[in-house]
């Protein structure tokens, strides 16, 4: 396989140094930044308006090394943006585009006017990260939706004037699925500035899930409020017409794998066979609104059902990503396990490990680094 394939990591995280916001958040708010803390069970966690992060309900055991994974917040790139880009290098990385860790409990934050404020603080915490290098590192906004307005005016700040290349929400907010118009001015606000709008879930933040309320360990809770999440919200969007509402935004489903999308999509296209009046902002297939080019999914590297979703919903819809540095990433092997696949259709490589997430995300391929 060729070495000269650009390679575009989808799904990457930062961790947050709490001491970051000592500089980042306003004057106002800095008092109530996150603190670290240690709890009755002798754990690291976070202390975040009242919550500890990740929640402490959850339980983890680790009980095996995998085989680059036991990263977490040790791996020194999760938080130097030098040290990074030297980990970009080691697995063969041109770009990544990065989402917050802590950034992704923005929305669960109960004080209004201290969730916008702890949202203008990551953004601009992120923008200081690519810094260094802003054509290898690239971030995506956080947003406190809690305030839509705010938010709205959040995301067209951290695009216009931080450089952020899309908007990052949560599959749902407190139940409130992504088709309801209360959303709607984010996505006016994306689909005006050309930028994507990434569904991302995050597991102990306090996040309403599919699931959570019924499991307690890291396990159940992680493996299935994930696919469950962005299955709902996929069916949100395109069920609900928000597709219809905004032709040319792009949504990105992260960090669930795509093998749920073949399943998913195939009974979302029988259900509009049989009761597709029950859904009258929807006027076509599901399956036929990948068609369009706008909505996109991330895959795990060693994801075995890529070939199929491909197959079925279109080579170009699924790109690569690491999940650097959490603990479910291949790291330093991920872009090697997907350059010495041999299942994938004939000339689907370099839209999988590049060109696919460039088109997701409006990079000009002709301006990438290389």
């Amino acid at each position: 396989m060729a070495d000269d394939v650009l390679v575009i990591d989808g799904d990457a995280h930062i961790n947050e140094p709490l001491e970051v916001f000592e500089e980042f958040l306003d004057d106002a708010h800095r008092d109530r930044r996150p603190k670290p803390i240690t709890d009755t069970k002798g754990l690291n966690r976070i202390l975040l308006d009242g919550k500890l992060y990740p929640e402490p309900r959850l339980t983890q055991n680790h009980t095996k090394k995998v085989q680059g994974s036991q990263l977490g917040g040790q791996q020194r790139g999760a938080r130097d943006p030098i040290a990074r880009l030297d980990d970009m290098d080691t697995d063969g990385i041109d770009i990544q585009v990065m989402y917050g860790s802590l950034g992704l409990a923005t929305s669960t934050i109960t004080d209004v006017d201290f969730a916008s404020a702890m949202a203008r603080a990551c953004n601009d915490y992120y923008a200081s990260f690519c810094a260094p290098n802003p054509d290898r590192l690239k971030c995506m906004a956080t947003l406190a939706i809690q305030d839509i307005p705010s938010a709205a005016d959040e995301a067209r700040r951290a695009v216009t004037e931080l450089g952020h290349v899309g908007l990052t929400l949560p599959p749902n907010h407190r139940g409130m699925n992504l088709d309801d118009e209360y959303f709607f001015p984010i996505y006016e606000v994306a689909q005006e500035l050309g930028v994507p709008v990434s569904i991302h879930w995050g597991n102990g933040s306090h996040l309403t899930a599919a699931g959570t309320e019924r499991f307690d360990t890291h396990f159940m809770v992680h493996a299935i409020g994930h696919p469950f999440e962005q299955m709902i919200a996929l069916a949100s969007i395109v069920c609900g017409g928000v597709v219809e509402a905004f032709p040319n935004l792009r949504f990105g489903f992260l960090e669930a794998g795509c093998g749920w999308a073949a399943y998913w999509v195939e009974r979302l296209d029988e259900h509009f066979e049989r009761r597709s009046r029950e859904m009258p902002k929807m006027t076509r297939e599901p399956s036929e609104y990948f068609a369009d080019g706008n909505l996109f999914l991330s895959s795990e590297p060693d994801e075995r059902l890529i070939p199929v979703v491909m197959e079925q919903l279109g080579a170009g819809c699924v790109f690569y990503a690491s999940d650097y540095p959490h603990t479910d990433s291949k790291f330093p092997f991920s872009v090697k396990c997907v350059r010495e696949r041999d299942d994938l259709p004939d000339g689907a490589l370099p839209g999988l490990l590049g060109a696919n997430a460039a088109r997701y995300y409006g990079f000009e391929l002709a301006d990438t680094v290389r």
